[in-house]
């Protein structure tokens, strides 16, 4: 494997130890308040960044290393919010079952193959896209939902300094 991909995949295993430490440093009170209208609580971000893990990133990641262009499906966040998000769910649950999912999608990737590397799917809406899109598109995503998170624990810095 080459040097790119190496350092590439270190971040994306890096950044999800990243995201669960973050989400550790929040109350159950943080967890469940409203940034903003319309906006996700950190505890949403968390169910989403568990959910696009194993349903999205890690099952795109193994078709492209066991099939030849298979073709995947876009995963639909809002509908699947809609059906089985759970605002009672642990944040517990949801950070362990993202670290294994993190786990498991750097685990296929750290195995793959130069062909499976070479090889890529067909998605829905994006067309073409291969291992190295998912773990760049998996990675920045992660360090977006980081950067959320600090600036929502800056935010309950200031108010309790402030309060």
């Amino acid at each position: 494997m080459n040097r790119k991909r190496q350092a590439l995949i270190d971040g994306l295993e890096q950044s999800g130890k990243e995201f669960t430490q973050c989400l550790a440093q929040f109350s159950e009170a943080e967890l469940h308040a409203v940034p903003a209208p319309n906006a996700w609580t950190i505890h949403q971000v968390a169910a989403h960044m568990r959910d696009v893990e194993r349903y999205a990133f890690l099952v795109r990641a193994e078709r492209i290393r066991k099939e030849e262009h298979p073709t995947v499906p876009n995963f639909d966040q809002e509908a699947w919010d809609r059906e089985h998000y759970s605002v009672r769910e642990p944040v517990k649950t949801i950070s362990a079952e993202f670290r294994t999912a993190r786990r498991k999608l750097v685990r296929q990737l750290r195995q793959a193959t130069d062909a499976d590397w070479d090889n890529w799917a067909v998605h829905s809406t994006l067309g073409k896209i291969s291992l190295d899109w998912i773990a760049s598109h998996c990675y920045y995503h992660t360090l977006e939902h980081i950067a959320q998170m600090g600036y929502a624990h800056e935010k309950t810095i200031l108010q309790k300094l402030n309060a």
